[in-house]
């Protein structure tokens, strides 16, 4: 009964309401990347919680803000000294105030993984447990987001203390957001904050010791806010301290010590499931079948080769388009999370995948559209074919804009007798597979002069 007429005059139902409006506003009236390849937000159930998690830069502070305005009201009615000679103690009417911002502020965030989960459904996105670790500890952080500025507010009662916590909070969460998303700045207090970096592929999630280091230190942050809520005196805002302090104690060593270890496949939606030598992911299962025979047809054409691969696999590690991709010389690694096109591609597109590069991915950096990388490999593909083809991958564009110069190159190319076609393309799977000298150069030499 107190607590339901706490809820009716406090600002909670309003703070809970601020989050799902914000949080909806970005999702659905921005065209944001959360809507795009490699991570629509529908892609996964994990996905979705990550994206929630990235949106935290904006719902953090507003969940702050809110608890230091709520946490004002006593000193703004002027009824601080009429509660002090009150025989009950602090903290039962601290439980209730805190239970109640914590309760709809939380429930906010979960009307908005809601709202996901339904759009989801509706572009027929995979579903698994796997987004629970990643969606609770973003729920206890804006409890104890709330918390902390329940008591930041009942201790600095000024009317900029509200707007100040905001712009403070919505600071540090932009550094942090940065710190995880640049190796470059990576550091391990970027994760005292809830906020992650846009997620790399609807196969990825959060490491364990990132969800358990998370959890130990918002634990404490929301115990601090708490208890220093509840405190009647200097001596006990003091030692309200100390969770959080513990909890940074617990956190900050269990946090990878680079940015690669923020993110791990997602052990349910990465799963493999095989037919003989073809492997995809338990999230891409539809593309097993379709995949199975130009998959067989291509290896069978690439057998010739000294050292070929003997398998195909989808690539199911957390990888970003400004890096090199790995390699394997026994192994086609396909790229469904990156490549939109190959998704749904049809056999002969995915037999071109195969054999693009003898089986080998670009030595560049799939954002750095290089030509002679991107010719080299396509040519490759086209030897097996006969047919020059556009590679369905990201950058694949580029095709488009210098199909002129490596159609010339394949000319000279395919003009070669046989045998010195062969060499030449054993010759670039070794430039491949090392990534030391120029393919196209390797199979016309000159071809860019």
């Amino acid at each position: 009964m107190i607590l339901r007429i706490e809820l009716r005059r406090s600002i909670a139902p309003w703070a809970g309401l601020a989050l799902l409006v914000v949080a909806l506003g970005f999702l659905f009236l921005l065209s944001g990347p959360w809507w795009k390849v490699p991570a629509p937000w529908t892609g996964n159930t994990t996905t979705t919680a990550l994206w929630l998690r990235f949106l935290l830069v904006f719902l953090w502070p507003i969940a702050v803000a809110a608890g230091a305005i709520q946490g004002m009201r006593d000193s703004r009615s002027g009824m601080v000294e009429l509660l002090s000679t009150t025989s009950r103690p602090g903290w039962h009417r601290a439980i209730r105030l805190a239970g109640a911002v914590g309760t709809l502020t939380a429930l906010g965030f979960l009307l908005v993984f809601a709202v996901g989960w339904a759009e989801l459904l509706g572009h027929g996105g995979f579903v698994s447990a796997s987004f629970l670790p990643v969606l609770l500890v973003g729920l206890l952080a804006v409890v104890a987001g709330s918390w902390v500025g329940l008591a930041v507010g009942r201790l600095l009662p000024h009317p900029l203390t509200a707007p100040a916590l905001a712009v403070l909070t919505l600071a540090v969460s932009v550094l942090a957001w940065a710190s995880g998303a640049f190796s470059a700045m990576y550091s391990r207090f970027g994760l005292l904050t809830p906020v992650l970096a846009e997620p790399r592929g609807v196969l990825t999630t959060t490491a364990a010791s990132v969800d358990l280091g998370q959890a130990a230190w918002f634990a404490g942050l929301a115990a601090t806010g708490f208890l220093v809520l509840a405190a009647d005196s200097a001596r006990a805002r003091a030692l309200g301290l100390l969770p959080v302090v513990a909890g940074a104690a617990i956190a900050l060593p269990v946090f990878p010590a680079s940015e690669d270890g923020l993110l791990t496949p997602d052990s349910v939606a990465a799963q493999r499931l095989c037919d003989g030598p073809i492997c995809v992911s338990r999230a891409h299962e539809d593309r097993l079948a379709a995949l199975a025979g130009p998959g067989r047809e291509a290896l069978a054409m690439l057998a010739k080769l000294p050292g070929a691969p003997t398998r195909i696999e989808e690539r199911t590690v957390p990888a970003a388009v400004n890096t090199v991709p790995s390699r394997d010389a026994g192994v086609v690694y396909l790229d469904f999370q990156t490549n939109d096109d190959l998704r749904t591609a049809d056999a002969s597109t995915l037999r071109t995948a195969v054999l693009s590069g003898t089986g080998l991915p670009a030595c560049e950096p799939a954002s750095y559209g290089d030509l002679s990388d991107l010719g080299g490999r396509v040519i490759a593909a086209a030897y097996f074919t006969g047919e020059l083809k556009r590679l369905p991958e990201y950058g694949g564009g580029w095709f488009r804009q210098s199909s002129g110069r490596i159609e010339q190159a394949w000319q000279k190319f395919h003009a070669l007798p046989a045998d010195e076609q062969f060499s030449r393309i054993v010759a670039v799977r070794q430039v491949l597979l090392t990534c030391q000298g120029d393919p196209l150069d390797t199979l016309v030499p000159g071809a860019l002069r």
